[in-house]
């Protein structure tokens, strides 16, 4: 009698090796997180409806200033500026919503179709997959955010009554055009961590829009009296609140934080979002 033996696995000429080039690595998280961010039809259609948006809105503020401009008094550089970036950026307020939905239908949209599977089956560790979507999403939205405001910035410039930003003074002209650019690539990271604590697309974009938008309009109907004014004081620290204060200079309500204590609040809330998407992905099947 015989006795038939198998080979050990490592010694079998089609075992898959440790430095194969197939082996999964974050690189190849971060490129397929691209492929699907960049072939759904929604990514174009929210870019360019935040392209629409801001280059309209500063026409339209562009112009309106202008109309005033026999009643305008010269301005110093740093203040004329100051108005020049609240013309380019003022779409934020809109934008914004765009940016959180862009974030939220990335992860819903995968939860709806059932991708999500395939996507914790080749990373099984799910952080991963979470902060590669988050990173190809932001980068992408910065960059496209950073475009968009330059090109609102040579379209209104001409009209401003107080001429384009002047460059020379970065303070007042590059680094909040920058900060908003920011600020909408965090937004969208919250919006992603919003899409994986909640699963659900029309949930998770309510949840969404009522933190950065609806939240906010709540404080104007508690009055500026001493009884609600720790409302106010909160209020300031709110996302959308902190993030006008980091590139408007003032919020829609709240106190007006200094943009350092205002990049730290955004990032706070992206990190606090991000660690309950974290939780839930870790504890919940897909």
């Amino acid at each position: 009698m015989t006795t038939a033996t198998v080979p050990a696995p490592s010694t079998r000429a089609d075992a898959p090796s440790a430095s194969s080039a197939y082996r999964l690595s974050f690189g190849h998280l971060l490129r397929s997180e691209w492929i699907k961010l960049t072939t759904l039809r929604s990514t174009w259609w929210s870019i360019g409806l935040v392209a629409l948006v801001s280059i309209g809105l500063s026409l339209l503020m562009a112009t309106s200033l202008a109309s005033f401009a026999g009643d305008v008094p010269p301005m110093p550089v740093v203040e004329a500026n100051r108005q020049a970036v609240q013309v380019v950026v003022f779409s934020t307020v809109l934008t914004q919503l765009l940016a959180m939905i862009l974030g939220t239908i990335t992860v819903t949209g995968e939860y709806s179709t059932g991708m999500i599977r395939s996507t914790l089956t080749a990373a099984p560790g799910r952080v991963a997959a979470l902060f590669a979507k988050a990173i190809v999403l932001a980068v992408t939205m910065f960059v496209s955010s950073v475009v968009v405001f330059t090109a609102a910035a040579l379209v209104s410039g001409p009209i401003l009554p107080t001429g384009p930003l002047d460059l020379g003074y970065p303070d007042s002209s590059v680094l909040p055009v920058l900060g908003a650019a920011l600020y909408l690539a965090l937004i969208a990271v919250m919006g992603v961590g919003v899409g994986f604590i909640i699963r659900n697309g029309p949930g998770a974009l309510a949840a969404g829009i009522g933190l950065v938008f609806v939240a906010p309009i709540l404080v104007m109907f508690f009055p500026r009296v001493e009884s609600f004014q720790w409302i106010h004081d909160a209020a300031g620290y709110l996302p959308s609140n902190a993030g006008q204060s980091l590139f408007m200079g003032s919020p829609m309500t709240g106190i007006t934080l200094e943009p350092a204590p205002a990049l730290v609040t955004v990032l706070a809330w992206t990190a606090v979002v991000i660690a309950g998407g974290i939780a839930v992905l870790k504890t919940r099947d897909a």
